[in-house]
């Protein structure tokens, strides 16, 4: 009897721990991460060697350089994505994790080679990317990003020549 009663609280603790095991949610990958609709909280501009400026504080109206209120990344499992642009605009594109999870590579109409950003945090909550262009590069991307910085910088009196960093920080959409 003791021994039958042994056996029966020694499988009452193996199916109770075993449903315990259960019961904890799965680790997500980074691409999991990633799929869902992101938007700006921070973006910062760097030219040659000086320290980098914020240009863009999401709510910070016009105090910021650029407004870049619309822009959103929309990331779809599969490896499409949409971009809202700077003018509320979307475009269409493809997307990749590379490099261990540490690298973003995207690719559009507007830059079809693959524009590479450095991943520097991504969790549920934060989504952070960054790169650094040289001021004679000469990569797709690179003359992509230059444009627009001597585009929006001209007012200013900015200019890519002498390279930049980029680095925007993101938060999920709510």
């Amino acid at each position: 009897m003791k021994k039958a009663l042994l056996l029966l609280l020694m499988g009452t603790t193996l199916f109770v721990s075993c449903s315990k095991d259960d019961d904890t949610p799965a680790v997500k990958t980074k691409s999991e991460i990633l799929v869902r609709t992101w938007e700006v909280q921070t973006g910062s501009i760097g030219l040659g060697t000086a320290t980098p400026i914020t240009g863009y504080t999401k709510g910070g109206g016009a105090a910021n350089l650029v407004d870049m209120s619309k822009f959103k990344l929309e990331f779809k499992t599969g490896g499409d994505f949409v971009q809202t642009s700077l003018d509320g605009t979307s475009s269409t594109g493809k997307w990749a994790l590379t490099d261990n999870d540490t690298k973003l590579s995207l690719t559009t109409t507007q830059i079809p080679t693959p524009d590479v950003w450095n991943i520097t945090t991504l969790t549920e909550t934060n989504f952070d990317i960054a790169r650094q262009i040289a001021g004679n590069s000469t990569a797709p991307g690179d003359l992509y990003w230059k444009n627009l910085i001597d585009t929006f910088g001209k007012p200013l009196g900015i200019s890519s020549a002498a390279g930049a960093s980029i680095a925007v920080k993101m938060i999920p959409v709510k």
